[in-house]
């Protein structure tokens, strides 16, 4: 296929890297990263799972579109799946009736006490009054996928430049000048895929911003204990997500499921919020924690209603947001990369890898619903 626009994406993220994956056989793309590896900010400090009932219901929609690549990925893309099965078991008190109900009407079946503990033996029973289970939910390998992304992009000639922090936009003559410390370059379009930094690289384009806001999620690894088949565990949720746990490499990682509201920044755990989440975790799960192997925090950054942000700004030509994912952004991440390539591409991108027949509907992805 001829490349038919030259495009720059600020951001190498997951979802940085699968739009410049998608685009790579319809444009000359060049992908920009402020840090000195991908995903360094979110990306990387994922435990990602595809969960078909988290998040609003366009989210849901984004999530079932993915699967397809996700579990069944054309052979030139990779040779093996990214997901693997895994589950999700909630448990609710008194007073979660309402959240019980909720993911009930979505899909998710309840279990009693004895049929829970046969999955994760550690419930407390004390207190649990509602659980629920599915066994749709997937493990997501997020190295392997972001590793996928960025191989495809590069097999189709895109270039990564890391440590390439973005100083400067304009627009003349109908092209895009992005100004780094290094380099300057040029295209027609440039995609906005910075993350918790959305906002400030449209301040830099003259770009009225939307409202992104980077929020701290944190989480601490626990080890295993011996005698008790923690790996093979469901990721557990306490209902409205006061927390949750999922084995994770050679421990349990427990997360106070926070979103605490920061300013773009290399994110760091605070104590309080492991130590609450460690709390949440011990009244539901029979385990005394004595020791934190490690702890971490992370950055998601959501637009004022919570759904995504995709398109073109009308502010000025060729300025593409896509932001404001949310804790979605990996298990969504193939289908926004195809609504991109869709948008950007047009007609010269109704077939391929990166390719659907429905989209979704846009109007509440539209940057433009904010003006």
């Amino acid at each position: 296929m001829q490349k038919i626009k030259q495009v720059i994406v600020i951001g190498a993220g997951i979802a940085g890297s699968s739009a410049a994956a998608a685009l790579t056989d319809c444009c000359d793309v060049t992908v920009l990263e402020q840090e000195s590896q991908p995903g360094f900010h979110a990306t990387s400090r994922s435990a990602a799972t595809w969960a078909p009932f988290y998040g609003p219901d366009i989210i849901q929609q984004l999530t079932a579109l993915s699967l397809p690549l996700l579990s069944n990925p054309d052979g030139a893309f990779s040779g093996r799946p990214f997901t693997s099965p895994k589950g999700e078991l909630m448990l609710g008190r008194d007073g979660d009736e309402q959240e019980i109900e909720k993911h009930k009407a979505l899909g998710m079946e309840p279990l009693s006490l004895a049929e829970a503990r046969e999955k994760v033996p550690l419930i407390k029973p004390n207190g649990v009054t509602h659980i629920l289970y599915t066994d749709q939910m997937l493990d997501i390998d997020v190295d392997a996928l972001q590793q996928a992304y960025l191989r495809h992009f590069k097999r189709g000639g895109g270039q990564l430049h890391c440590n390439a922090t973005v100083t400067a936009l304009s627009h003349d003559n109908g092209q895009w000048q992005v100004v780094t410390a290094t380099n300057t370059f040029r295209a027609d379009v440039v995609i906005n895929a910075a993350g918790a930094w959305a906002d400030h690289i449209a301040t830099l384009a003259g770009i009225p911003t939307v409202g992104i806001q980077p929020r701290r999620r944190t989480a601490a690894l626990i080890p295993y204990l011996e005698n008790v088949d923690m790996p093979r565990w469901p990721m557990v949720f306490g209902a409205g997500e006061c927390f949750y746990c999922t084995p994770f490499g050679n421990g349990l990682m427990v997360s106070p499921a926070d979103e605490t509201p920061v300013e773009p920044h290399d994110a760091w755990p605070d104590d309080i919020d492991i130590a609450r989440g460690i709390d949440e975790f011990q009244q539901f799960i029979d385990y005394d924690v004595q020791r934190v192997v490690r702890q971490w925090a992370g950055l998601r950054t959501f637009a004022p209603d919570g759904n995504p942000v995709v398109g073109f700004a009308a502010a000025q030509p060729g300025f593409f947001w896509l932001a404001g994912q949310g804790g979605y952004g990996i298990q969504t991440s193939p289908a926004l990369a195809s609504l991109t390539r869709h948008l950007i591409c047009g007609g010269n991108a109704d077939r391929g890898l990166f390719s659907w027949d429905h989209p979704p509907e846009m109007t509440r992805l539209d940057p433009n619903r904010y003006l």
